[in-house]
């Protein structure tokens, strides 16, 4: 921001080498008050904007929570990830297995080179120049497979497909630990999608077939669920909100990272509303389990939790 003073003599003088266009189209930049101002001899300031290329995530890969009218609290970084190495066919091969898919329509090779053009993407695109600090943080790589679009219920298919995906990664890593959906038989038909989300767009490109994209789980760590929501109006369009289908995917191919113990994150799937608008869902991990369950008080921030982003073509 820069702020210029000055004086009538001072502008008379500056005015010897404009045309009268040029002088029409200072004072109608400048506006009636400053114009009178020059006029009658009193000094005034003119203040330029500098226009900035803002960042939308900081060093952390954590989403700056800039201009939004519901909660966000500091993040609470005793609850924490770690990026794992991404073996693309080991990854793979867990989706394969816990979602009982005899054959999945992509390989190991085309989900690395995928995923790296879409991290490409991020970090030298100036189309998401804004958002290429989000690798700072955890993304993981993800295949969402195809839901069927005839009779689509979305809290049947999450809790017949997903969730039982989900309890068996978790039991075949932790043997000795329990998965619990606490709102078994209570989803059908009483799940649905929060407008502005975009997570139905992503729902719509599985209705066609697998979508392959970058998962982060906790940029948003310390936002309540509604300013999860709202900070999707200032995010690239090619970025969803995490809801149930690719919270759950992410969990099933990464049970390790994302439900190591009790210090990992609670994951909102905050694209999602359950029953009403009062409601939404999460997961939540501990050393000794692993729950699916309603979450309440959506204008709360906790710093132990955070929705996910979802980025892919």
């Amino acid at each position: 921001m820069k702020g210029v003073s000055m004086s009538d003599q001072e502008a008379r003088f500056a005015a010897k080498d404009f045309t009268m266009g040029d002088l029409n189209a200072v004072v109608k930049f400048l506006g009636e008050e400053a114009t009178q101002r020059i006029k009658s001899g009193h000094p005034f300031t003119l203040t330029f904007l500098e226009e900035q290329l803002r960042t939308l995530f900081d060093k952390n890969g954590r989403r700056i929570p800039e201009g939004l009218t519901y909660p966000v609290r500091d993040p609470d970084r005793s609850y924490f990830l770690q990026q794992p190495q991404i073996d693309y066919a080991q990854r793979l091969e867990r989706l394969k297995v816990h979602f009982r898919e005899r054959k999945l329509p992509i390989s190991p090779s085309q989900f690395q080179d995928e995923c790296e053009g879409l991290r490409e993407e991020l970090a030298k695109s100036e189309e998401f120049a804004t958002c290429a600090n989000i690798l700072n943080g955890v993304v993981l790589p993800v295949v969402l497979l195809p839901v069927p679009h005839r009779g689509f219920d979305y809290g049947m298919v999450l809790e017949r497909v997903y969730l039982s995906a989900v309890e068996r990664a978790y039991k075949e890593l932790f043997p000795e630990r329990t998965f619990q959906n606490y709102r078994k038989g209570e989803l059908a038909r009483k799940v649905s999608i929060i407008d502005g989300s975009r997570h139905d767009l992503l729902v719509g490109k599985l209705f066609k077939g697998p979508v392959i994209g970058l998962f982060s789980p906790n940029p948003l760590q310390g936002f309540s669920v509604l300013a999860q929501r709202e900070q999707m109006a200032t995010l690239p369009q090619r970025f969803s909100l995490g809801g149930g289908f690719d919270s759950a995917t992410a969990v099933t191919m990464y049970p390790d990272v994302l439900a190591r113990d009790f210090q990992t994150p609670g994951y909102d799937c905050a694209a999602l509303s359950w029953v009403d608008s009062e409601y939404s869902l999460c997961f939540e991990a501990n050393d000794e389990r692993l729950w699916f369950d309603h979450e309440v008080s959506l204008g709360y921030a906790f710093g132990s939790y955070s929705g996910g982003l979802f980025f892919s073509r």
